[in-house]
């Protein structure tokens, strides 16, 4: 093997050396899958070592499908067999062998996420409990994070401490019960059970202690405690561990990921030899200059820094919105423009990617009006999530109420007694007797098959569709959705789920508000008939939500969050929202320290998925979860140097014209709009008097500085910085221009608007 015309030097020095446990640390765009590979080549065909000894474990299937495939053509038709797979896939394999210690047999059947959810289901209700009451959801999520911290079920009811534990206690054991006598392990149990498998039985663990002489982890800051766990029972002292991974990519803590594992490798693991892998081969300079600068404000690393031989490429671009909307615009416009241009781009070499799937829908809206083809990646178009379109359902089901489709959305959506078994007597009785199922529906008295106890369950289920009809005559269509969240608890019930999934659904539903207060707003609806602006508002969701039915191999725009771009990469990319609260995430500034570290640690993994240019972007104002405020431009942002940024408010502003004579000059106009949509920061007055460079002429009057200590290092003023003015209080710096030996600077104040002010002069301090 002629390895050193494939790999850079430390590349090499992590495959020639197998005899000790190497921990390579693997910058973004390191080759760490070719090291492992080649590494495998190496000592099959250098070192003769058996290829059956040789256990390699990645996390996703695609990449364990990639790395064998590249074993294969290395070291040919024996790769196919060799243990190359994902942890649960190798958990699988060896379960099948020894499962018997547990009473199971080698045929076990594998229950997916929903077979395992609906197990639980039985088990609840089997136990006494209300399904109503006790979410299979939040006991399916309890007795997996239970599993993955390898507590078992009579170690949970030990340990069940506040009343939902005590509730879960009396579930698990009769769950794993249920398991046992199906034959049956749910997906944690491939882990769980293999540690356990190895703990419990000396001469099992021994057995594959001696059949693996390296063992090969790929990802390995992703690993949580079982896997961990499952790593150093396979390890004696003798054979050698090989992992791979990159701290400064680990953002799945909220899943169990445990950073702690790839820190302390080398304290777990003895005559360890340590490997930074830093040449990339994917961005450009500026690209990982930035990624660089972002990262060392982290203290829980091992310090590294990327470089490339690659040229220096594009600055990284900032654009500082007034709106989210006024965002999403500059992102098409911007990529309208770089497909036009020389470099013959196409939709398909761009990505967006932001921190929350609920951020999408801008996006989205105005994609479908420039024509834009765009795809989710990883998760629902925003109308077509489930949450949204049982929204929309109850909507169209209060415009009109012969909505079949609708109608048997949402008749048990929340969960109200309503099931399958009552909807086909209904079905029935309309067939028989000649009328539509509505009508049937509507008249439940007469169906003598449904149950009187049912029968009021849809007595009850009509009286809030009528009563909804009624409140909207008098409220606006925001005031509606909120008193159907009431009515029908649609929100309380997630709430109580208190999952993962369900916590994004209650912000997309909140996200859902911002949608119908635009569209409130733009067709001025408060005065208007209620129903009739519902109609309107109907219909202009179905025409966004009927676009392209697109092909996954397409000429398409990628959205994603940035939790889904791990591991991918695209020539240009988007990073939008980029405000402190949206990202940096409201939940991480208030968990602490370490909540923020994986927060900027999610934001490096963004800017370095793109090859050539990226650029970061932030809306002063931005309407989220049915919530509209100012937002401050995230710390990530202050984190990287100005001089590898490109301001784009200075050449595509929404503040300004883009005719200089001599010194910018302000739109009047676009900031006089601004000013009409929110009456309550600016006034007409007030953006008259916005393209003054101080607070002389006709605010002259205000212009006493006396017992007013302002800023005595007044260049030292930049984008982003929080001010204080001595008379207009506090505001944040849009634009910050060097003229002679004094700052021109544009400032939005919260009280009076935007202003235009010369550093030396204004009575204006930092604010720390």
């Amino acid at each position: 093997m002629e390895l050193e015309k494939e790999l850079n030097s430390q590349q090499l020095k992590a495959v020639l050396n197998s005899e000790n446990s190497l921990l390579i640390f693997a910058g973004a765009g390191s080759g760490k899958t070719r090291v492992l590979t080649y590494k495998i080549a190496y000592l099959i065909k250098e070192r003769g070592i058996d290829p059956f000894g040789i256990l390699a474990i990645t996390f996703t299937n695609k990449a364990a499908s990639e790395m064998k495939k590249r074993v294969i053509d290395l070291v040919g038709r024996v790769g196919e067999y060799m243990w190359v797979s994902t942890f649960h896939s190798f958990c699988a394999r060896l379960l099948r062998r020894e499962i018997s210690r547990f009473g199971y047999n080698e045929k076990f059947i594998i229950y997916d996420s929903d077979e395992s959810l609906k197990l639980i289901s039985r088990c609840i209700t089997d136990t006494g409990y209300d399904l109503k009451m006790v979410s299979p959801k939040s006991v399916q999520e309890t007795i997996s994070t239970s599993k993955n911290k390898l507590i078992d079920h009579e170690s949970f009811i030990k340990r069940a401490f506040d009343p939902f534990e005590k509730i879960v206690a009396r579930i698990f054991p009769l769950y794993q019960d249920e398991l046992h006598k199906a034959n049956a392990l749910d997906f944690d149990d491939l882990l769980f059970l293999t540690v356990r498998l190895l703990k419990d039985n000396p001469d099992v663990k021994e057995k594959y202690q001696n059949q693996f002489q390296y063992i090969l982890v790929d990802e390995f800051q992703d690993t949580n405690l079982v896997q961990n766990e499952l790593i150093l029972l396979l390890y004696n002292g003798s054979n050698k561990i090989f992992v791979v991974g990159d701290d400064d990519q680990s953002i799945y803590s909220w899943r169990g990921a445990e950073i702690s594992n790839i820190i302390n490798f080398d304290k777990n693991f003895s005559n360890t030899i340590v490997i930074k892998l830093e040449q990339n081969y994917r961005s450009t300079k500026f690209i990982l200059d930035a990624a660089n600068e972002l990262i060392k404000n982290n203290y829980s690393r091992s310090k590294k820094k990327l470089w490339t031989q690659s040229h220096a490429g594009e600055l990284i671009s900032k654009f500082r919105a007034q709106n989210e909307q006024e965002e999403a615009k500059f992102v098409a416009k911007k990529i309208r423009d770089i497909i036009a241009g020389k470099n013959k781009k196409s939709f398909k070499d761009f990505a967006i990617f932001y921190r929350t799937n609920a951020q999408s829908r801008a996006i989205e809206e105005v994609f479908i009006r420039e024509n834009i083809p765009y795809r989710i990646f990883g998760g629902l178009k925003f109308y077509d999530r489930k949450e949204i379109k049982d929204m929309l359902a109850y909507l169209k089901l209060m415009s009109n109420p012969k909505d079949i489709i609708s109608l048997t959305r949402v008749v048990n959506v929340p969960a109200r007694g309503i099931g399958n078994t009552t909807i086909s007597h209904i079905e029935k009785f309309s067939q028989n007797n000649g009328i539509t199922f509505c009508e049937a529906f509507y008249d439940i008295e007469k169906i003598n098959t449904v149950s009187p106890s049912t029968r009021q369950k849809i007595r009850d289920f009509i009286s809030i569709l009528d009563n909804l009809r009624d409140y909207l005559d008098n409220h606006t269509i925001e005031e509606t959705i909120e008193e159907l969240w009431e009515k029908t608890s649609y929100i309380k019930e997630l709430a109580i789920e208190n999952t993962i999934e369900s916590l994004n659904r209650i912000d997309n539903l909140k996200e859902f508000l911002t949608v119908i207060k635009e569209f409130e707003e733009s067709h001025n609806s408060i005065e208007e008939n209620a129903k009739l602006s519902l109609h309107d508002f109907l219909q202009e969701i179905s025409l966004v939500s009927e676009v392209d039915n697109y092909d996954e191999d397409a000429d398409t725009v990628t959205l994603m969050t940035l939790h889904n771009a791990k591991g991918l990469e695209f020539p240009i990319v988007f990073i939008v929202g980029l405000e402190e609260g949206i990202f940096p995430h409201v939940r991480s500034i208030t968990g602490g320290y370490d909540d923020v570290e994986e927060e900027r640690r999610l934001c490096y993994v963004g800017i370095t998925r793109a090859k050539e240019k990226v650029f970061l972007t932030s809306s002063i104002l931005h309407y989220i979860y049915g919530d509209q405020r100012e937002r401050l431009i995230s710390r990530f942002i202050g984190e990287i140097p100005d001089e590898l940024f490109i301001d784009e408010n200075k050449a595509t502003s929404l503040l300004y014209s883009s005719e200089e004579t001599g010194n910018y000059t302000v739109n009047k106009k676009s900031v006089f709009q601004f000013s009409k949509n929110h009456p309550e920061r600016y006034s007409k007055q007030e953006s008259r008097s916005v393209d003054m460079f101080s607070t002389k002429s006709k605010d002259s009057k205000k212009s006493d500085n006396s017992g007013f200590k302002k800023e005595k290092d007044f260049l030292n003023f930049k984008v982003g910085d929080l001010v204080e003015h001595k008379l207009w209080g506090n505001g944040e710096i849009l634009r910050a221009k060097k003229s002679v030996d004094d700052l021109e600077l544009d400032v939005v104040f919260k009280s009076v608007g935007l202003k235009k002010i010369l550093a030396s002069v204004a009575p204006i301090k930092k604010i720390q």
